[in-house]
């Protein structure tokens, strides 16, 4: 089975159900997320994460940011904050940096 662009779950979505449920269900049903210091706080340190155009290269690895994915299979989307390539490694086997 593959799924249309427009029924795809948002990645982030996902991860806020993994995390609390609660949480998931007051950002996604009931559109009831507000600000506070501890999600601002998050927010600007998670802010490099995001930054696509920052890429590190050390060795054989390459780190970069910000990388759009998306399967028609599972019928999800999103983006990754770090993704690690390793040299000598076919791009399929690109997996989400260690944190």
């Amino acid at each position: 089975m593959t799924y249309q662009e427009e029924d795809f779950l948002q990645l982030s979505g996902l991860q806020h159900f993994k995390f609390c449920r609660r949480q998931w269900a007051l950002i996604h049903v009931e559109d009831q997320w507000e600000e506070n210091y501890r999600t601002v706080e998050g927010g600007i340190l998670h802010q490099r994460a995001h930054d696509e155009d920052l890429r590190e290269s050390r060795g054989d690895l390459l780190a970069v940011r910000g990388v759009r994915v998306f399967s028609r299979t599972l019928g999800v989307s999103g983006a990754c904050d770090v993704l690690e390539y390793h040299r000598g490694e076919p791009c399929t086997t690109a997996r989400p940096a260690a944190v």
